[in-house]
């Protein structure tokens, strides 16, 4: 992961936010609706919100509040794909901001409605049950690769270039979003839970024996 992805092991790096509440502003509530209404349609995947919200530049990821990087990415999505143009946005982006208590457009619909209703207790599960053939086999020894820069990605950094033991290889397979295609859709490979010893990762911590468990996809694997 990129360090504003992910900060843990950083030392100094305070303070943290622990806010509680998951919507701090009442638009944030409704673009989580809008981002369910797409996903329940099919408009857009996981897969799209991560690279859109997660390839902004590092200095921009920290200055803004986590549902203002979902707004970004929605924005751009739905611009890219002609839903609506980026002068429509604008022009009604200040209409709203000049007029906050302007009725919003509200024309309902029987069967978004019930799809969305479906997706919310459904969810979008990266599990397929399909036939796969893992590489690795439980108490194999392998090593992460030092793998290419990628928009999202799920593999911590400091996991790069170190040894490991395969705990366990999961049933199925599980969609792989680091490199999206432009329709959304991953590959499903294997997944596996790999074991480290905390003193091979962190050479200069006292070895107690600790050890940290990761999954892993197939992909960042390699045999030793």
């Amino acid at each position: 992961m990129k360090v504003q992805h992910f900060l843990g092991g950083i030392e100094n790096l305070g303070p943290v936010d622990v806010e509680k509440r998951v919507f701090v502003e009442p638009w944030e509530a409704q673009l989580f609706a809008v981002h369910t209404t797409m996903m329940g349609t099919g408009i857009w995947a996981w897969p799209d919100l991560r690279v859109l919200a997660e390839s902004m530049n590092p200095l921009d990821y920290f200055k803004y509040r986590y549902y203002i990087k979902w707004l970004g990415g929605m924005s751009k999505f739905l611009i890219s794909r002609n839903y609506i143009s980026e002068k429509e946005l604008d022009t009604k982006t200040s209409y709203y901001l000049e007029n906050p208590d302007a009725p919003q457009p509200d024309t309902g619909n029987g069967d978004i409605t019930d799809r969305v209703i479906e997706y919310f207790y459904t969810g979008a599960n990266p599990y397929r049950d399909v036939a796969v053939n893992p590489i690795f086999k439980v108490g194999d020894t392998v090593r992460v690769k030092d793998m290419p820069p990628a928009v999202h990605t799920r593999l911590p950094g400091y996991l790069r270039n170190k040894i490991g033991i395969v705990e366990t290889v999961y049933k199925g397979a599980y969609l792989y979003a680091d490199n999206v295609p432009t329709d959304g859709i991953c590959t499903p490979q294997p997944v596996y839970l790999v074991k480290f010893k905390t003193r091979d990762i962190w050479e200069d911590i006292p070895d107690k024996g600790d050890v940290l468990y990761n999954d892993c996809f197939e992909v960042y694997l390699e045999a030793i």
